[in-house]
């Protein structure tokens, strides 16, 4: 019995996630199975697909997807801090404070890369 403990313990660390996973991207994909299987049926019936339809009907997301490296490099160059900090002053470790440092100089490369691309953009606008 008590070696059953840390198998099941094991398995739901890191089973859990992966379910999780899973289930989202499997009612994901069901969504974007049901708009296209909707739309082949419009399309069809012989029926004029306006935009207004488009937007009314179940599953259309109608935003694009943008990037904002703002955003991900602050978030990212967040995590790297506090993790080389747990690793540094938590726990001691070096390793855990190089992870940390790396994180943080992947969030910021994409915290100026946004910056650089915001002030293209700026320009590019302007003239």
């Amino acid at each position: 019995m008590d070696l059953w403990i840390p198998i099941i313990a094991v398995i739901g660390a890191f089973g859990a996630p992966v379910l999780i996973i899973f289930i989202f991207y499997h009612f994901s994909g069901r969504k974007h199975k049901m708009f296209h299987e909707t739309l082949q049926e419009l399309i069809k019936a012989g029926q004029e697909v306006s935009p207004e339809m488009l937007a009314n009907m179940p599953g259309h997301d109608g935003k694009q997807a943008q990037r904002n490296d703002i955003r991900t490099g602050t978030i990212t160059l967040s995590v790297g801090i506090g993790i080389a900090l747990f690793g540094a002053i938590g726990v001691g470790e070096d390793v855990i404070l190089g992870a940390g440092l790396l994180v943080g100089a992947i969030g910021l490369g994409l915290l100026l890369y946004g910056y650089y691309q915001t002030k293209i953009q700026l320009a590019d606008d302007v003239g």
